[in-house]
């Protein structure tokens, strides 16, 4: 675990022109980038730069190859949608984010899918990050929030289980 890094996740479309997007855990765009150019090395460093991965998307079902590869450099689970997410949903989600959040920073498709993707991981794992706060604010361990937000979704386990390991260390 690393300490001190801010927490983020990352939408990555890995097409012939590869993006990404990353966004913290509270839904802000911290980086949107696209390029021929990304290759594995360059992509994790680039990101890697930012914060701490702790979840990596993708819109695809199957995960692609490179999308793996990325997540696994970054020890970080990925995000994989249920089935292939439509033009229409990425758009939506975009759509919602981009008007309420005022943001002007996306550039071409790519990077818009990147940010839906992102957004979208983030949405799966809200339910649990307001289970774990629910229970840390009524064990009153509120200073230990982003630490078992972190061990619970990289290591995907219990929040008791990851209490323990935190108050341990």
């Amino acid at each position: 675990m690393v300490k001190n890094k801010k927490l983020l996740i990352a939408g990555i479309d890995p097409g012939e022109t590869k993006s990404y997007a990353l966004i913290d855990i509270e839904g802000r765009v911290i980086k949107i980038n696209s390029s021929k150019k990304l290759n594995i090395e360059l992509l994790i460093r680039e990101i890697s730069g930012h914060g701490r991965i702790i979840l990596v998307g993708t819109d695809v079902n199957p995960c692609p190859r490179f999308v793996r590869k990325v997540a696994g450099a970054l020890k970080a689970p990925v995000y994989v949608p249920e089935e292939n997410l439509r033009v229409k949903r990425k758009r939506q989600v975009n759509n919602e984010f981009i008007r309420d959040n005022k943001v002007k920073l996306v550039r071409d498709k790519h990077q818009k899918d990147a940010l839906a993707i992102a957004l979208l991981a983030l949405k799966s794992v809200k339910p649990l990050f307001n289970k774990i706060e629910l229970h840390l604010i009524q064990n009153k361990k509120e200073h230990l929030l982003e630490r078992i937000k972190e061990e619970v979704v990289v290591n995907k386990i219990p929040i008791r289980k990851a209490v323990e390991i935190i108050e341990g260390s």
